[in-house]
């Protein structure tokens, strides 16, 4: 069928879906000319909604765009506060490479919605009552003092105006975050068409399909870092993208090294490699607040250990709501770095990292899927090289996040077998011997949806699980395969830079994205 008139029969039918109360002459009338748009959209980052059209005052049209079917999220103004409005999203059209558009994976769905400005820290800022019912802020760049929020019905917080603070409380009245679930979904599988139905109380609001992790709330998260001068830690800026945003990478290094300690391990955990999977930064965020809390347990997770944190791989496809702009680049190098500036970046600096004597002992790449794809937490993906550890590990980790009531897949049974040398978790394994492990989180699982500060509580137990299954047996197999392959790959890397071995003729430069190789000092040059 013709492209052109496939469209014009699922956007009349998309119009039927969303007016149920109109006539057969009213239906041709709506297929005409639109009616003047009241709402409209606001720049947002991250957003990837286009408002296609006012089908009635209470009821909106909009299209995801660009094609990244596991999100989507856009800030509207104008929106009518004197009844509820019905926001129609079309699906048709949006397929991608190997990915269906299909709403069926959203049955189940709950997305979440804000009054609150999406571009301020405090719009992401949750609270829970402790033991004592006292409002206590998760915001852990506070001190105790600033973290206590009041004791009262609600706390006293700064993302929503407070005649409607009351609106974002939890059911049970213990925890208070400022986005909350809208009040109901509908997934039209036969149009492709999802909609969501909400009482706005505020003529501007963003909706999302989980609460956003932006590049510019990790801007303000560094900045606050930085300004708390942490022992050991160091925001190391690395380069920047393609459109001139920062790649940064958070390490923590043992605050407290003992003299005569054992060679430090290094776990590195990245998110967003897939950049419109924002729970996976999340689940980082709440790794690092268990990381750098000022207690004995942060002290024993970072003791002779050095973490390397990427919350947001590709800052550039998380701006844009751009599905896998970075996925599985690391593969031959373009001619000109300047072509994919992120990934020469990351390469350098792993190497010059490995080569200066450090081994990658764990490297883990984090996902969300949608909304019925998966439970809370699955394993997609096994590395061949490692099969019997990983499904090790992801026994005692399954099992501590069982403990913590968490719902998760099957330890045993991933989705698939192989190996991915093409990603960066993968390529550090296929490079420098590292262990390589993916899994996929799901805040909107539908018999049992995340809050921001549970979903947060599931990185604290993937840093737990991580440290301490490496001081296993299955582990310590691991550590000394990894040193055993790092030592050989040093050794590769000399021989190649060998005078003796290659002529001048012969040494014109690595290729540092396929051999993971950087150049000796005599050569004058590091990387490419």
């Amino acid at each position: 069928m013709n492209g052109s008139r496939w469209f014009i029969i699922v956007y009349v039918a998309a119009i039927v879906s969303l007016v149920p109360c109109m006539t057969s002459t009213s239906i041709a009338v709506a297929a005409g000319p639109a009616l003047p748009l009241a709402s409209e959209m606001i720049p947002m980052d991250g957003a990837n909604l286009t408002l296609l059209d006012r089908l009635a005052p209470h009821r909106l049209l909009v299209e995801v765009v660009p094609t990244a079917h596991n999100w989507f999220a856009g800030r509207f103004t104008g929106l009518p506060t004197d009844g509820p409005v019905t926001i129609g999203f079309s699906m048709t059209g949006r397929d991608t490479r190997g990915n269906t558009a299909d709403v069926a994976k959203w049955r189940g769905l709950v997305p979440v919605m804000t009054c609150a400005d999406p571009a301020r820290f405090e719009s992401y800022e949750w609270f829970r009552r402790d033991e004592r019912g006292r409002w206590i802020s998760g915001d852990i760049f506070k001190n105790e003092q600033e973290r206590f929020a009041g004791d009262g019905p609600l706390p006293v917080q700064r993302a929503v105006p407070a005649a409607l603070a009351a609106q974002f409380l939890s059911a049970d009245g213990d925890c208070w975050a400022p986005w909350r679930e809208v009040d109901a979904t509908e997934t039209l599988t036969g149009v492709n068409i999802f909609r969501l139905t909400h009482a706005f109380s505020a003529p501007t609001a963003a909706v999302a399909m989980r609460v956003p992790f932006t590049y510019t709330y990790l801007q303000q998260y560094l900045d606050r870092l930085r300004a708390a001068d942490l022992p050991g830690v160091t925001i190391e800026e690395i380069g920047t993208t393609k459109e001139g945003r920062k790649l940064q990478i958070v390490r923590l290094d043992d605050p407290d090294p003992r003299d005569g300690a054992p060679p430090a391990k290094t776990i590195l955990l990245t998110a967003r490699e897939h950049a419109t999977e924002p729970a996976s930064s999340w689940v980082l965020a709440g790794a690092l607040s268990a990381l750098l809390r000022s207690t004995p347990e942060a002290r024993r997770l970072r003791e002779d250990t050095t973490w390397l944190v990427i919350p947001i791989l590709d800052p550039d496809g998380s701006a844009g709501g751009v599905f896998d702009g970075l996925t599985e680049m690391f593969r031959q190098a373009p001619e000109d770095p300047a072509d994919c500036p992120e990934v020469f970046a990351y390469a350098r600096y792993f190497t010059q990292y490995f080569y200066g004597g450090r081994d990658i002992d764990v490297a883990v790449s984090l996902h969300n899927v949608e909304a019925n794809e998966a439970e809370q937490v699955v394993c997609p993906f096994v590395t061949l090289r490692d099969r019997e550890e990983v499904l090790s590990f992801n026994q005692a980790f399954f099992r501590s996040l069982a403990e913590q009531g968490f719902v998760t897949g099957d330890p045993l049974r991933p989705w698939d077998y192989g190996f991915t040398p093409f990603r960066l978790f993968g390529w550090c394994s296929a490079q420098f011997g590292a262990f390589a492990l993916a899994f996929e989180v799901n805040d909107r699982y539908p018999q049992q949806r995340l809050s921001l500060d549970r979903l947060q509580s599931l990185g604290g137990v993937l840093a737990v699980s991580l440290h301490d299954w490496l001081a296993t047996p299955d582990g310590e197999i691991i550590r000394a395969r990894v040193a055993r392959l790092a030592t050989l790959k040093r050794l590769e890397c000399d021989v190649h830079y060998n005078r003796a071995v290659y002529g001048p003729e012969e040494r014109t430069g690595v290729d540092l994205i396929t051999r993971g190789f950087i150049q000796s000092r005599e050569t004058g040059t590091e990387g490419r």
